[in-house]
């Protein structure tokens, strides 16, 4: 049964004028807001509802895509595990059970001994989450956290080995944990009781269960980290502000302590004010601390200064800024010193010896990636660990077509080998390219935009473009790791359909002035910069006018959600999952946990300057009648914590209320299990892959045959076009030295569902029974009151 044929529902409507700033506004759906409400949960259940009954004819489809993800898990070994002291630590996951176990040996041989297990942890087999996993230098403690419910609140526990018991745990919403040398004193950052940023750092005694704050921040509008130097020898506390995300490794700070981790109990010492007016990441090597800074520049310098006494008067430089060439980040061996640059896109790696000569140079062959140095735990707030007493570095790589590779280096030697590669079933990276091209915008800067796709489908043909754009947060391609998510987006691929990502201002892939460039009066910029993009992909021959679907997560859903209403012709739908989808209403709630950094990316509302820029694209309140927007896909989680369940919610009510039909081709979804990013776990995470998935291949299959594109079931192909792979340049500018053929080719079958044929005739594509239950829609139990 199609959407058409059904009757979306609608809630009462309770009215609500507000005046501000003598401008006239009226809510309607104010009312969602209330949990203790049970016409909310009605409302919320009626939707699954239809959502359910909208998608029924996709059910065959879904069961397809299910299999082919489950069918792509990893396998033929672990990551390789991570040293801390006489122990290395390593995963091992027991078939049938949820989650993947701790164990660990000695580093000179001996018997695994297991550390923790989540499954064996009450209300894990439901919803998990790992927030940190750190072991004390000698192994006698682990500090662990987790959340159970998916709100982002981590419980911090300490566990004794030489018995297996927990001898301590704290209350929810702890952050990062580091260790002191003394083995028995851990620091700890807790989080704010009415912000979702932590304002303080504990200290533990573990061995008699004391804690004490030794720092808190009083302005809301910073937070702070804690970590320990790659030496072990210093403990840094930093000053960040909660507004700039543009890197959540090492973030520059407003200011930063220090203190000898052998002397726990001692008095922090402050070695870069807030007075400056810059931020700096700190390290130490040897009887110097190194500073990576922005004094001088976006791109980051590197400078040097003695520990006694590290003030701006004595620092010398050992790198200075370079326009174009962001300094990321800064990792240090005994004796050498490894920084992670990135020139436009593309990162590498440069190791220079304790003279200062660059002994090494490692730079994947991929104009766009994600590298990482180190090897973590995976939590939530886990640090990165490499061996400082060592000349070989560890790192790893991931890409759209590259599953996540571990790769050790030997600097002195310059060789590298590989110890892990994830090897996925069935997959052949040869069938697939990865590019990126550029996209001129309203004011002739080139927008970046990384794709992936067939090397055997016929461009142009449909793309699914994902977008963030926000707080200065960079998306770089990976397999996978979200948003890329390239075990379930292969179904896509093999589809006919290409997959990337747009990296508009607003984002920080170019840096802190990318950022800068689109946000509070300027955060418009976002939005036509992703219309850009889309009209570029269009113009360079990769998508088909209206073959474009974006998507975007928490606040790229409002991106998309922004962009969309400003070209409703462009798209031929959107997926916005967990949306800021009512962005002027979340910045005049200041008890919203968020609600400072969303006034410093988007603007304050309560100047009125910036409170009628935003009104010009917040989607809530632009919502209209005679502005019909493309089919949509939005989300929500009850157990949500950054974008509430009625943020999404009232914008889909409003926007029903605009339509005579209420939208039909509108669906909405709300999950009871999970918090922002989902299911943790079992089916469900397939599931709700599929199911989006699913919805994007019917619209794609609707505009197939309304462009007559595809008329019958002779399957004709895309008209093939050569498009240029281009990387920017330092000044922003494209490069077209590799050119890039894709002969890629999209099929429909007789029920219009778009499939791959690899030899370019039409391959069968049955219907299969789904073997597993039909999802339930939401059931509590509520008496309706809809509109009729």
């Amino acid at each position: 049964m199609g959407a058409s044929s059904l009757r979306p529902p609608l809630p009462r409507a309770d009215h609500r004028i507000r005046v501000l700033h003598e401008d006239v506004t009226i809510d309607a759906y104010g009312w969602l807001r209330n949990r203790e409400d049970p016409d909310v949960f009605a409302y919320l259940e009626a939707e699954n509802s239809y959502a359910q009954r909208a998608t029924a004819h996709l059910a065959g489809l879904k069961a397809e895509l299910i299999a082919e993800i489950e069918g792509r898990k990893a396998r033929d070994g672990a990551p390789p595990p991570f040293q801390v002291g006489p122990f290395e630590y390593f995963q091992t996951h027991g078939r049938d059970l949820p989650h993947p176990a701790w164990w660990r040996r000695p580093v000179t041989g001996g018997p695994a001994e297991l550390v923790l297990d989540p499954n064996t942890v009450p209300g894990a087999e439901i919803f998990y989450s790992l927030g940190v996993f750190e072991p004390s230098d000698d192994g006698r403690y682990v500090a662990f956290s987790f959340d159970l419910t998916g709100d982002e609140g981590y419980e911090l526990r300490v566990r004794d080995m030489t018995h297996g018991r927990d001898i301590w745990r704290g209350s929810g919403r702890a952050g990062r944990v580091v260790w002191a040398a003394d083995n028995r004193t851990l620091f700890f950052t807790r989080e704010r009781t009415d912000r979702r940023h932590h304002d303080r750092v504990v200290r533990l005694d573990v061995e008699v269960g004391r804690s004490e704050v030794v720092f808190e921040e009083a302005n809301e509008r910073l937070a702070v980290l804690v970590r320990r130097s790659a030496s072990g020898a210093w403990l840094f506390l930093d000053v960040v502000t909660t507004t700039d995300s543009a890197s959540l490794v090492q973030r520059g700070a407003v200011e930063v302590w220090c203190l000898p981790s052998d002397r726990s109990g001692a008095r922090w010492r402050r070695i870069a004010k807030r007075e400056l007016g810059y931020t700096i990441y700190s390290e130490h090597w040897g009887d110097m601390f190194l500073f990576r800074v922005n004094d001088a520049g976006p791109y980051w310098r590197l400078v040097r200064a003695p520990i006694e006494d590290p003030s701006p008067s004595r620092w010398n430089e050992i790198v200075p800024h370079r326009n174009g060439v962001a300094l990321e980040e800064i990792h240090v061996l005994e004796q050498h010193l490894v920084l992670l640059e990135r020139e436009g896109l593309r990162p590498r790696l440069v190791s220079r010896d304790r003279s200062g000569r660059v002994s090494a140079t490692i730079e994947p062959d991929e104009s766009s990636c994600t590298l990482k140095v180190g090897l973590s735990a995976g939590g939530r707030y886990s640090a990165a660990w490499h061996l400082f007493r060592s000349q070989k570095l560890t790192y790893s790589v991931s890409s759209f077509v590259t599953p996540d590779t571990v790769v050790e280096h030997d600097l002195a030697a310059d060789r590298a080998a590989v110890l892990y590669q994830a090897r996925i079933p069935g997959y052949d990276p040869a069938r697939y390219q990865a590019t990126v091209v550029m996209a001129e915008a309203e004011d002739g800067v080139q927008i970046p935009v990384s794709l992936v796709g067939r090397r055997d489908r016929t461009s142009p043909g449909p793309v699914l473009l994902n977008v963030y754009g926000c707080y200065g947060l960079s998306r770089w391609p990976s397999f996978f790791a979200p948003p890329s998510s390239m075990r379930e987006r292969l179904s896509l691929l093999d589809r006919g359909v290409v997959f990337g990502f747009a990296h508009v201002r607003g984002g920080g892939e170019l840096g802190r002035h990318w950022h800068e460039a689109a946000s509070r009066d300027r955060k418009c910029i976002t939005y036509t910069d992703l219309i850009a993009a889309a009209e570029g992909l269009v113009e360079r021959g990769f998508a088909t006018r209206d073959g474009i679907v974006l998507e975007g997560i928490s606040a790229g859903g409002g991106t998309v959600l922004a962009a969309a209403a400003l070209r409703p012709d462009l798209f031929r739908a959107i997926l916005a999952e967990v949306p800021l989808a009512d962005i002027l209403d979340t910045e005049l709630d200041f008890t919203r946990p968020f609600a400072l950094n969303e006034t410093a990316e988007y603007g304050d509302p309560r100047l009125a300057h910036e409170y009628r820029y935003l009104r010009t694209y917040d989607p809530y309140y632009n919502l209209s009648a005679d502005r019909p927007l493309p089919p949509t896909y939005i989300d929500a989680a009850l157990d949500d914590s950054q974008v509430l369940w009625f943020q999404p919610a009232r914008y889909v009510a409003q926007r029903r209320s605009c339509a005579a039909d209420r939208d039909p081709d509108l669906v909405f979804r709300t999950r009871t299990v999970g918090g922002h990013y989902g299911a943790s776990h079992g089916p469900s995470v397939a599931e709700e892959a599929a199911f989006r998935m699913a919805w994007v291949l019917d619209q794609l299959r609707r505009w197939s045959k309304c462009a007559e594109s595809l008329p019958n079931s002779q399957s004709p192909k895309f008209s093939q076009t050569v498009i240029e792979n281009t990387s920017p340049k330092n000044d922003g500018s494209s490069r077209g030295d590799d050119v890039l053929r894709l002969p890629w080719t999209a099929y429909s079958d007789d029920a219009g569902r778009l499939f791959q044929s690899d030899a370019g005739q039409v391959s069968s594509a049955p219907q299969t029974e789904s073997k597993r239950p039909v999802e339930q829609p939401l059931r509590l139990s509520n008496a309706l009151k809809l509109r009729p």
